[in-house]
């Protein structure tokens, strides 16, 4: 799990505000890495310590004054949200900020925690193998291993906003009223329904972007007039600016189909599940297999299935599935019907 997931979980959970879901994902990084314990152990045990005492005004301020200096060239006004006055915060907040503001710096917890527009997020990430998500508009989003994507609650209702650090493909489902807005590397991408890959690990400088179906217009969060709109088989090369470069660069190139089905080939090569609803899984191996699923039973759209399967033919998945849960199947052509 990444750093900053890790500290937003772990701010959730010390302003009791942490759902039973990301409560998992904490506990698990926390099993898993020594220094992510040792982190949480000094965070708590400070945190305990100051909650006993009240913040003055003055503390308050010196808090804001903080995070606006640290901020001066980065995440202020960096996604172009209008700047609301700040309502008062909780006092617990306030004290959980404080905190990590003297202890990890201001730069991600202004953004991520005294923004009231942007607090209530989730966060997903793929440590050693690929993870594959449902979001509740009915998004699919494939994650490539090492890769971080933290996106807002209740999504598609009102807003669709999801963050990304790594590889990820996104099928997204259209909708003109609440377009999605992924923000990779320094480039923010408007979707409103399409197919695409984005590949932004934090660890390489440039952020590249292949669309497979729709159209999505990418945009150079440091120059708003810096923009492309992609066409199906168009891939994008950005290259922020550095100080050898002294201008960001946008390189758009026209690929066969074959190139970009090679550029996505990563999300079908293993399909690793964990108490995946057979209807959720069932969208992956169709996009394996290149095959059609139409599952007759309500209930056993809901059974719940853990594997792995890399080299499996169709076949061969469908029998391991069974040995947990009986069905029947019959495949005629590309079209495959489950049955109780």
């Amino acid at each position: 799990m990444e750093r900053e997931t890790f500290i937003a979980l772990l701010s959730k959970k010390l302003s009791q505000e942490i759902s039973a879901s990301d409560l998992e994902l904490l506990n698990d990084a926390l099993q898993n890495n020594e220094a992510y314990q040792q982190l949480a152990t000094q965070l708590e045990s400070y945190f305990n310590e100051k909650s006993k005492e009240d913040l003055s005004t003055k503390s308050l301020e010196q808090t804001w004054t903080m995070i606006a200096e640290a901020e001066k060239g980065a995440s202020v006004n960096r996604f172009n949200y209008s700047a609301k006055k700040q309502p008062v915060l909780s006092t617990t907040l306030l004290k959980i900020a404080a905190v990590l503001v003297l202890v990890l710096g201001a730069g991600w917890l202004s953004y991520h925690l005294l923004n009231p527009n942007h607090k209530d997020f989730e966060a997903i990430a793929a440590t050693d193998q690929k993870v594959f998500k449902v979001l509740a508009d009915g998004t699919r989003i494939w994650l490539n291993k090492q890769t971080t994507i933290t996106y807002n609650q209740d999504f598609g209702k009102h807003q669709r906003e999801i963050f990304l650090n790594g590889e990820a493909y996104f099928d997204v489902v259209k909708n003109s009223d609440v377009p999605l807005f992924i923000h990779a590397g320094d480039i923010d991408i408007e979707v409103k329904g399409t197919a695409f890959n984005v590949n932004a690990y934090r660890e390489t400088y440039q952020v590249q972007v292949a669309l497979v179906r729709g159209a999505i217009a990418v945009t150079d969060r440091q120059n708003a007039a810096h923009s492309v709109l992609l066409k199906p088989n168009e891939k994008l090369v950005f290259s922020p600016k550095t100080i050898m470069q002294s201008e960001s660069n946008f390189q758009v190139m026209v690929i066969k189909p074959n190139v970009l089905s090679r550029e996505i080939s990563w999300t079908t090569d293993t399909v690793v599940f964990n108490k995946e609803k057979l209807r959720d899984l069932a969208l992956r191996l169709e996009k394996k297999y290149d095959v059609k699923i139409d599952i007759k039973s309500e209930v056993l759209k809901e059974k719940r299935f853990s594997g792995t399967f890399t080299n499996q033919t169709i076949q061969q998945a469908l029998d391991a599935l069974k040995l947990s849960y009986p069905f029947t199947y019959s495949i005629n052509n590309r079209l495959v019907v489950i049955k109780d």
